[in-house]
């Protein structure tokens, strides 16, 4: 009896030992990766800021009526309104900076520059201005104004900044990055004067 309790106390031991050593490994990797890509884990916490938000849009969508194939623009428009309600409700706490962290900010610039300096860079920044709408209010949670103007996003930035899932894109206002959910209209967060 006494053998095979020692046994297990051995195997107990060991699992726990090889728990702590792989738990070890983990954060080493993590460690060496931020040192060879410090971007790498601000990245990641982007996308798991993302995955967040997505989480709350599927379930939303879940508790909205489907809306069946229509040209009707009011039962589209009240579609849209019902998502964004249930996105705000649960949300209701949101505020600027919850996934465009000051962290990603930074990255987010790192990643924009190149594409924004030069002749080419120069091109890219008139393009811009030209599209921008005037008097948009940015404010999480807020419905992308109707009557404003929804400019497209410059293909160089695009290609820059990390792909994000549907429902969400990228759209810049003036010099503001906005995130928006396009099946809800809604203003998921933004950056103010990311482009420099």
């Amino acid at each position: 009896m006494m053998l095979m309790l020692s046994r297990r106390a051995i195997v107990l031991l060991s699992c726990v030992v090889m728990g702590c050593a792989a738990e070890g490994n983990d954060t080493r990797q993590r460690d060496a990766q931020a040192r060879a890509n410090p971007d790498a884990l601000v990245l990641q916490d982007f996308k798991e800021r993302i995955d967040q938000y997505l989480k709350v849009h599927n379930k939303a969508k879940r508790e909205v009526p489907a809306l069946k194939e229509t040209k009707d623009p009011a039962k589209i428009q009240a579609t849209r309104e019902g998502l964004a309600e249930k996105i705000r409700a649960a949300r209701t706490d949101a505020k600027a900076g919850d996934i465009f962290t000051p962290d990603v900010r930074q990255a987010f610039r790192k990643l924009m520059y190149p594409e924004l300096k030069g002749r080419e860079g120069a091109e890219t920044k008139a393009s811009l201005k030209e599209d921008a709408p005037k008097g948009v209010l940015l404010k999480v949670n807020a419905k992308y104004p109707e009557a404003a103007p929804l400019p497209t996003m410059p293909p160089n930035l695009l290609a820059a900044l990390p792909k994000l899932p549907e429902p969400l894109e990228y759209r810049i206002i003036g010099r503001d990055l906005i995130l928006l959910d396009v099946d809800a209209d809604l203003i998921v967060d933004y950056f103010p004067a990311a482009i420099r």
